[in-house]
């Protein structure tokens, strides 16, 4: 079973008798979660947060590093709330 989000091709694949959700990133490499699901379903919906969480770090990440480098926040500044960010994405 496999859907698109946010243009990304994200599928759930066989693990056993449980299921875990990959991801096909743009560049043709893909990422598979470690952990696994009951159903597709579980999995693929989990992979979809995943997507979002990644999105969300990447555009923090983006705005924060701007701002430091534009002076308008310390790098002291910059590593508390990317701190904060990983947190809350619970990035890895």
């Amino acid at each position: 079973m496999s859907d698109s989000y946010y243009g990304l091709k994200i599928g759930a694949v066989a693990f056993g008798h449980r299921w875990r959700w990959q991801v096909v990133l743009p560049i043709g490499a893909t990422v598979t979660s470690n952990q696994d699901y009951s159903t597709c379903e579980q999995a693929l919906n989990q992979g979809k947060g995943w997507i979002n969480a990644e999105g969300a770090f990447s555009a923090i990440n983006s705005w924060l590093t701007e701002l430091c480098s534009r002076g308008e926040i310390e790098q002291q500044e910059y590593g508390r709330l990317m701190h904060s960010v990983l947190q809350v994405t619970r990035h890895r």
